[in-house]
């Protein structure tokens, strides 16, 4: 999945109390945006800031969601992207990451769209990157989706849940960078050392 491609995403479904799954944009586009042939949209939120934050405060406070994804990509290193080598993370026991989201409806066309909010990165993805998405423990997600959950020091707590799920990682093509390119080897392990050198 590339920034502005299709997602599933969990909400809170105020009719029933219960939760639903809702088929969302990646790359939030702000609900006071104006009419545009391409809208500025944000994929990702920092979780230290996103209650004060105009463009994301309203969301936070009403419009959390979860992301489910067996995994994610980041770039190991620093400098030009083409230097840099393409990991795939995921969770050591093979379960899924929950992303903590926030979402929003356009008033332009009546899209949904979200982002992912993110945090500084733990002692595992700080070899990698100095940020990750923030990934929720199951037992935090019916709080996180509760609408009337408005207590943003209590959200971010729980969006602290996941810090210390056991992570790995391996490294994979650079064709992961291009989102022409779709298919399950986009996650197959390569030997570091045998496309870099």
């Amino acid at each position: 999945m590339a920034p502005s491609d299709e997602a599933y995403a969990i909400v809170s479904n105020r009719a029933s109390e219960a939760h639903c799954v809702q088929v969302m944009r990646w790359g939030l586009r702000p609900a006071w945006s104006e009419p545009a042939p391409r809208p500025q949209t944000i994929i990702n939120a920092r979780l230290e800031s996103v209650d004060t934050k105009p463009t994301f405060a309203e969301a936070f406070s009403h419009r959390r969601c979860v992301i489910p994804a067996d995994g994610f990509f980041e770039w190991e290193g620093t400098g030009k992207k083409s230097a840099r080598r393409p990991m795939y993370i995921y969770r050591s026991d093979g379960t899924q990451l929950l992303m903590a989201g926030a979402w929003e409806r356009s008033s332009v066309d009546n899209t949904l769209s979200f982002a992912i909010l993110t945090m500084e990165a733990n002692s595992f993805m700080s070899d990698i990157h100095h940020r990750m998405p923030v990934t929720l423990t199951e037992a935090a997600c019916d709080q996180w989706l509760d609408h009337e959950n408005f207590d943003a020091q209590h959200l971010k707590e729980l969006a602290m849940s996941g810090i210390h799920n056991s992570m790995d990682a391996h490294y994979v093509d650079p064709k992961v960078g291009n989102p022409r390119h779709q298919g399950p080897d986009l996650i197959s392990p390569v030997p570091a050392g045998t496309l870099w050198e």
